[in-house]
């Protein structure tokens, strides 16, 4: 993502305040936000619990992770992660774009702890800055530990 060529296809969307974007090699889909359960125990960005084509995925609260603040919800994007898929919560998606962005040596000095390990460069949408950010790898362990308990008493509760 370095390079200045011919950029990264990408999927771009609003997180608050922000333009940010994932690359299409991280994105599974776009959808309306599900039915979400909360979780306890659980970083003050994860929204809960959903499902997602049968699997039970995380939700992830962007504007809340990069912000502090919780934005409105628009639109649940599913990316890749770790130990499977995670709904992200965000604005509304702006569409599929080229983007030209280098690391962030600079404005992420800004972010701390997930957020700052979850920007991967920092490009432009316009005129307005625009954060590339990395797939959501960074999903605390408590969270998917959290969300198999949350599973296994569901699936015990139906039997």
């Amino acid at each position: 993502m370095g390079q200045q060529g011919a950029g990264v296809d990408a999927l771009v969307f609003r997180a608050g305040s922000l333009f940010c974007a994932f690359p299409l090699t991280e994105v599974i889909e776009t959808m309306r936000p599900l039915a979400t359960r909360p979780l306890a125990g659980t970083p003050h960005y994860v929204r809960g619990l959903t499902i997602l084509r049968g699997e039970p995925a995380p939700v992830i609260d962007m504007t809340r992770l990069l912000t502090g603040v919780t934005g409105e919800i628009e639109r649940y994007i599913a990316v890749r992660a770790g130990r499977g898929p995670v709904a992200c919560a965000t604005g509304p998606v702006l569409g599929v774009q080229a983007v030209h962005a280098t690391p962030p040596e600079g404005p992420s000095t800004m972010f701390t702890g997930a957020s700052r390990s979850l920007v991967a460069a920092v490009g432009r949408f316009g005129t307005e800055p625009l954060l590339v950010l990395r797939s959501i790898r960074t999903v605390p362990e408590e969270v998917w530990q959290a969300a198999a308990e949350e599973t296994g008493a569901t699936a015990g509760a139906a039997a």
